[in-house]
């Protein structure tokens, strides 16, 4: 009974390992290294060279359209919370970025929170973030390229810049 079993289990750990070969060699030769992934969904997305949260400063210190989004904001009253101004590119095989594009820019009262609602007067001024965007990521090195079935492919990167806006309107 013992050997039954143990030879039941080889020959599953086999199977096993074959349809995971299989899925890999499918992989490679339906081209499939070349379909544009999201980086959240990858079993290894992209990584910056220099960590998470090197990616954060590297946006921060190299973005330059704070002084319109903090005077904007400020004017119009959206103080005392981060705000968030998000965007999405794409990293090549190679690790290289290309393709930035504004989504949105929003506003939520907690650094960590999911969700951030949407600011409706930064809508129309696409191009001018676009603008800022290219330049930040022209100055972008490279990344470490997204993995599936251990093969580097190209990929969607989600990401949002933050900054806190803490002035506090006076009380009446």
């Amino acid at each position: 009974m013992k050997r039954l079993l143990f030879i039941l289990f080889i020959f599953c750990s086999f199977a096993l390992f074959a349809q995971q070969q299989r899925t890999a060699n499918e992989f490679n030769q339906q081209g499939l290294a070349h379909k544009l992934y999201d980086a959240a969904f990858l079993e290894n997305p992209p990584l910056f060279v220099f960590g998470a949260d090197s990616a954060k400063r590297f946006y921060f210190h190299h973005f330059n359209g704070y002084d319109s989004v903090l005077l904007k904001c400020i004017a119009k009253g959206d103080t005392a919370k981060y705000i968030r101004i998000y965007f999405s590119f794409i990293i090549d095989k190679d690790g290289m970025c290309y393709d930035i594009q504004f989504d949105r820019v929003g506003a939520t009262r907690y650094a960590k929170s999911e969700l951030a609602r949407t600011l409706k007067y930064f809508t129309g001024l696409e191009k001018y973030f676009n603008t800022h965007l290219q330049k930040m990521i022209r100055e972008m090195p490279l990344w470490k390229p997204a993995l599936q079935y251990q093969q580097p492919v190209d990929c969607k990167v989600h990401d949002y810049i933050q900054f806190w806006v803490g002035i506090n309107p006076p009380a009446y």
